[in-house]
């Protein structure tokens, strides 16, 4: 289930996924679940991810804030990687492969999640995920003495509940926030991360006297359960709270490195509509774009 481990929003790709010190943004519930405290109201996210190899990726998040009893989520991840054909060894040849046909892979992900603000600088949240993968069925060949007989079809197909769990705390310095989560804790063997992160806003720091300018440093350090330690890095600036330009880098990657993007936001009658678009370089495999939309 690698699929749990691919940036779904926009805004955090384009800033090299160090996201998790960051809050008020309901995509937190994929990065850190506490996060998503800040979150004012009603709202509604919805991602769309143009993987490598035509790999469809899509998101979203309904999140509502209760006032009283904290915000409430629901999440989803969807993975569609079209249709490809299914090819067994040729068992009376010994060479060359037949064709069976075509098959399709499913993944999906559906997420309830809770987050909370202890203090007016302190936060928790937590979701709990149920995690499907389906990889098609295979024609299954048994060997006997000399020769192959077929035996009967192979359901590939698995399942689990998992959690995520996230602590925030805003230093109140310099609007200095660090944050810790954990990703895809289970009893199966799923793509456990481990995250520490922090972000500072720079304008507070070089240019006190900006009021229509923020600009925010962010870096993420990430202990993957099957892979060696990786570093994000991200910058955002934003201007007059309209427009967004994000850059980002990764560091121990095999592939990625830079990303960037774009952000707009617009308020009309109490509803806040935010699109982003982020860019990712995948090298040899070329590039994977983004699309967020929100409407709060």
């Amino acid at each position: 289930m690698q699929f749990l481990k691919l940036g779904v929003c926009a805004r955090a790709a384009a800033m090299g996924d160090a996201f998790i010190a960051l809050n008020g943004d309901p995509i937190s519930i994929f990065y850190n679940p506490a996060g998503c405290a800040a979150v004012q109201g009603l709202s509604i996210v919805l991602s769309q991810t143009d993987w490598v190899v035509d790999i469809d990726l899509k998101a979203g998040v309904l999140s509502y804030n209760t006032d009283r009893y904290g915000v409430f989520t629901v999440s989803y991840i969807s993975v569609d990687y079209g249709t490809m054909e299914r090819t067994v060894v040729d068992p009376h040849a010994w060479e060359g492969y037949i064709s069976m046909g075509e098959f399709t892979v499913r993944e999906y992900a559906v997420g309830f999640g809770y987050a909370r603000a202890i203090t007016d600088r302190f936060s928790v949240g937590g979701q709990v995920k149920y995690a499907y993968q389906d990889l098609a069925t295979s024609y299954v060949w048994q060997y006997l003495g000399t020769q192959f007989e077929s035996s009967s079809d192979m359901k590939n197909e698995t399942e689990a509940m998992a959690y995520d769990l996230g602590t925030f705390y805003n230093t109140g310095f310099k609007n200095i926030r660090i944050a810790m989560s954990v990703q895809n804790f289970s009893n199966k063997p799923l793509p456990l991360t481990f995250r520490f992160g922090a972000a500072i806003d720079l304008n507070e720091v070089l240019f006190p006297d900006w009021s229509n300018h923020v600009l925010t440093l962010t870096c993420d350090a990430l202990h993957p359960k099957d892979y060696s330690e990786r570093l994000h890095v991200g910058m955002e600036y934003v201007f007059d709270q309209t427009l967004a330009l994000r850059g980002g880098y990764k560091l121990n990657y095999d592939a990625e490195r830079f990303s960037g993007g774009i952000g707009l936001r617009t308020t009309h009658i109490g509803t806040t509509i935010v699109f982003d678009y982020g860019f990712a370089d995948f090298g040899p495999l070329g590039s994977v774009n983004r699309f967020t939309l929100g409407i709060h």
